[in-house]
């Protein structure tokens, strides 16, 4: 799949790939697809999106107890 953060605001784009290199490859493409939601709802802005995409995408939601 291509990287569908290419036109995007390089904050977000940086957000993306952080979350991308902290959850795990099967929930990429659902971070790629709420991203295009966001970015596509004209009530949104660069903060919001990022805001949003850092609690739904959370690493720590990933996180198993020791």
């Amino acid at each position: 799949m291509a990287d569908q953060t290419a036109n995007t605001d390089p904050k977000i784009t940086r957000c993306v790939n952080e979350l991308k290199s902290k959850i795990p490859a099967a929930d990429h493409a659902a971070l790629e697809s709420r991203l295009q939601a966001l970015i596509n709802d004209p009530e949104t802005d660069g903060d919001d999106v990022i805001s949003i995409l850092r609690t739904e995408f959370a690493p720590e939601r990933y996180s198993r107890p020791g």
